[in-house]
């Protein structure tokens, strides 16, 4: 057969071998393999779902706003969506797995944007790169929910220091941020405030940073500061103020008296009183008060509780009330007010021997012994914009006795020297001026000016006037003549008193010669008196020439 092979065996026939498998299919297998691993290591690495809760969904953006610490991304914000009620925004974000760790329940989270408030301008950041959320982490159990806060917090939860609790009636000008001074330096600031329902007061939680809590004692006080400090004194007027911040915000003023009075550091969260101003901190002072009742003649108007007690223009204490009050008995009103005396602001020179303050006891005698010296309390203007009124003790000369009316007054009181007394004074003097009969005295006074009016105006006073004009002209024109011929007649007077003189000298020697009658002597004598009272005569018509005229007076 021509199949069959020259060795008569049949032909072998060629069974293909089998095939290995190629390495190419390798490749896809490591691309499995590794796209597995990366899976493994993004589900491993990827962190846990968490639901924010937003009041309002400003600058939230799924897929884009992220979720950072410090300026380092811990997530981003996959989804956004209303509440079932449509009140709040629900964001669902995803989370670094190294954010895990931290999301507990005092993890807080707040929406970083630009905000323009009177406490300064923040987020300004944002502008470029956008809007995002801010985490703080906090401590407690793990927590997968949270309620994102409105505003972002005063101080954040890794600044060192301890929070205190203040009481107030009214919140004022304070606000979150607000500063808190200690001798004008920031210590602190106002975190925030609430109002409690039970006593409905006004809580205000202050943050006071390391070291300076260390200055929070339990005899500190807290004030609050307008920023503005104005006064007014004999060096003139000064006006200071603690900071722009606080004249925007308002703040509050920390004051620790020195050991032991300020007793131990106060503790975390402790509570104190939120007082108006300097003032009323220092009037609430654990200090001795000795109270005495007063009672004034005349009206309280202006006087309130708070008002300074004076002694000669320094304070030595403070009007305690100021009520109304009605005696049955003698069916009469009284005005008391209530004053308290202070000891511990009168400074005495001599220290007490035991080394104990002075008692109720002490400071009463003591009063007792000015009252016996003449000290008197008045009322007197505190301020003479407002009306405001204060209560002044001085000594009174003559040690005046108490005014009537205030027999249940403890301490001796006088009338008020101050405007509104002389106000009184003055309205009784007019009084007494429109009793008069001023109509009849009008009428009379009217009566007259008419008479001297109707003399004035008449032909007769005119006509008497120019004949006395004309008379003093005459007696002028005599003087004038007088004046003029006077001279030559003393100048004959003197000629004629000398004339006399010599015969009288001539005489006188003729009566020593023998010669004369018998009579002579007394011619002689005659003859000199003569000539004695013509020279008295021209003396005087010399001294007053105008006797010529008038005669000798």
């Amino acid at each position: 057969m021509a199949d069959e092979t020259p060795n008569g065996h049949p032909p072998e026939v060629a069974t293909p071998s089998r095939r290995r498998l190629s390495p190419l299919w390798i490749l896809p297998l490591v691309a499995v393999l590794i796209a597995g691993w990366l899976g493994w290591r993004w589900f491993e690495e990827r962190g846990p779902q968490i639901v924010i809760t937003f009041q309002s969904g400003d600058g939230l953006e799924a897929g884009r706003t992220r979720i950072k610490h410090k300026n380092v991304d811990l997530g981003v914000i996959e989804s956004v969506r209303l509440s079932d009620d449509l009140s709040q925004v629900i964001a669902t974000a995803r989370m670094d797995r190294t954010a895990t760790r931290h999301l507990k329940e005092g993890t807080r989270f707040w929406m970083v944007a630009p905000r323009l408030s009177l406490g300064g301008v923040s987020g300004l950041s944002t502008v470029v790169s956008g809007t995002y959320v801010e985490m703080e982490p906090g401590g407690g159990d793990d927590r997968r929910e949270f309620d994102a806060l409105d505003e972002p917090p005063v101080i954040r939860a890794d600044v060192p220091g301890r929070s205190f609790n203040l009481k107030t009636e009214q919140l004022g000008s304070l606000a979150q941020g607000s500063p808190v001074y200690f001798r004008g330096v920031q210590i602190g600031e106002v975190m925030g405030y609430n109002l409690s329902p039970q006593d409905r007061t006004v809580s205000v939680s202050v943050f006071v940073r390391a070291p300076y809590e260390n200055l929070v004692h339990e005899g500190s006080r807290f004030w609050r500061s307008s920023g503005i400090q104005f006064s007014a004194g004999a060096d003139g007027i000064k006006f200071q103020t603690e900071s722009l911040k606080s004249l925007a915000l308002g703040g509050v003023v920390l004051e620790t008296p020195p050991d032991p009075e300020a007793g131990a550091q106060a503790n975390d969260w402790a509570t104190f009183t939120l007082y108006e101003d300097q003032a009323s901190a220092a009037a609430a002072r654990d200090r001795l008060r000795v109270r005495y009742r007063l009672e004034f003649p005349g009206s309280v108007q202006g006087l309130q509780a708070g008002a300074p007690v004076l002694m000669r223009g320094l304070t030595v204490g403070h009007v305690a009330a100021v009520r109304l009050e009605y005696d049955e008995n003698r069916q009469v009103l009284h005005i008391p007010v209530d004053i308290d005396i202070e000891p511990d602001l009168v400074a005495r020179t001599y220290a007490v021997i035991d080394g104990k303050p002075m008692d109720e006891a002490a400071v009463r005698k003591l009063i007792a012994t000015q009252v016996a010296k003449g000290l008197r309390g008045r009322l007197a203007s505190g301020n003479l914009l407002t009306g405001q009124k204060l209560v002044s003790f001085d000594y009174e000369p003559g040690n005046p006795p108490t005014a009537p009316g205030t027999e249940r007054s403890e301490l001796p009181t006088v009338a008020s020297s101050d405007l509104e007394s002389l106000t009184r004074s003055a309205g009784q003097v007019m009084d007494k001026v429109a009793a008069l009969p001023l109509d009849a005295l009008l009428a009379d006074l009217r009566g007259t000016l008419q008479s001297i009016s109707g003399v004035a105006g008449s032909p007769d006073l005119a006509r008497s006037l120019a004949a006395l004009a004309k008379a003093l002209g005459s007696a002028d024109a005599l003087m004038r003549d007088a004046d003029r011929q006077l001279p030559q007649l003393v100048k004959s007077l003197r000629g004629v008193a000398t004339a006399a003189q010599g015969t009288l000298n001539s005489a006188n020697g003729l009566l020593a010669g023998g010669g004369g009658q018998a009579d002579l002597p007394g011619v002689m004598r005659q003859l000199n008196d003569a000539a004695r009272s013509f020279r008295v005569l021209a003396d005087y018509l010399e001294r007053h020439p105008e006797a010529l005229l008038r005669g000798k007076r």
